[in-house]
């Protein structure tokens, strides 16, 4: 063993990490050679002081290391009762109303996302951006996260955060946006499993037929949302009644779904009703490039 060996076995044979063989070669080094003695010395003097060298952990470190190894999750009072936000920071992952149990939630999220979930501050961005779009207001971007759903939930979710505030649009137009014109069904099953609903706002989606159709927390929950948005519920109750589905102008040829923002500015002397796009366009109108009505 030469001497650069013996330097390297020196803080092993401190702790009893090595064999008897490399403790004597290391033990005649340390006879004829004072520069191994003195390096030697040092070492021993080092993890003697070491241990004054140990500071307490931050104020906050231990939330810190927390949001790298699990997401966390808080709960917040809103106009439908508490609800649970997830949340990494990436943005709110997931939102429930009906938690009625400890450890619901905590259960659902890993389910749901495939990753844990542990109690913690929800910034206060997060909490405003959810009040306010349960109370109808308008949110320029969601801070949202879809990590943990599938790239088909995810397509389909970005499509339909799309839709403007106060305006719907039938399950069979967000198929066709998402690029699966036959999968209204599916489109359905997403609606039904959002982890994020009021900011991936499924209340948005209608039958084609008319009215609001199923929601999670009920239909009386998503007319609510609606009616916030602007959305009068008597006035989708007349559109279905009277087989109303799309609005046009006599002045600018275009044709609408009724919530379209282009549609509510017709005036009534100038509006036209269609019970389908084939009457539309036979009524000589051409579809709104800003709702884009589903041809059928």
């Amino acid at each position: 063993m030469d001497i650069n060996e013996a330097r390297q076995h020196l803080d092993q044979i401190r702790t009893g990490e090595t064999d008897d063989e490399a403790s004597r070669s290391v033990a005649k080094h340390l006879e004829r050679c004072a520069d191994i003695r003195e390096e030697a010395a040092f070492i021993e003097n080092l993890a003697a002081e070491s241990p004054k060298l140990k500071l307490t952990a931050p104020a906050g470190i231990e939330e810190e290391v927390m949001i790298r190894i699990a997401d966390r999750y808080d709960v917040i009072d809103t106009d439908f009762g508490q609800a649970y936000v997830g949340f990494t920071p990436k943005g709110i992952s997931a939102v429930k109303l009906d938690v009625e149990e400890d450890g619901i939630f905590e259960s659902y999220y890993e389910d749901r996302l495939g990753r844990t979930t542990v109690r913690g501050s929800l910034p206060e961005k997060y909490a405003e951006a959810i009040k306010r779009a349960i109370r109808g207001e308008k949110i320029a971007q969601p801070p949202v996260t879809l990590e943990g759903l599938t790239e088909f939930e995810k397509t389909v979710l970005e499509h339909l955060a799309r839709i403007p505030t106060g305006e719907v649009r039938p399950y069979a137009w967000l198929a066709r946006e998402v690029g699966r014109p036959k999968a209204i069904r599916a489109v359905g099953t997403v609606m039904a499993r959002n982890p994020v609903p009021f900011l991936m706002p499924c209340h948005r989606l209608v039958p084609s037929t008319g009215g609001v159709g199923n929601y999670y927390y009920g239909p009386e929950m998503k007319w609510t949302l609606l009616e916030r948005e602007g959305i009068p519920r008597e006035d989708l109750a007349n559109w279905k009644q009277r087989g109303v589905r799309f609005i046009g102008s006599r002045t600018t040829g275009i044709y609408c779904y009724p919530t379209c923002r282009d549609a509510r500015r017709v005036q009534p002397r100038h509006r036209l009703e269609f019970s389908s796009t084939e009457d539309a366009a036979n009524g000589g109108c051409r579809p709104c490039k800003h709702c884009r009505p589903l041809s059928v």
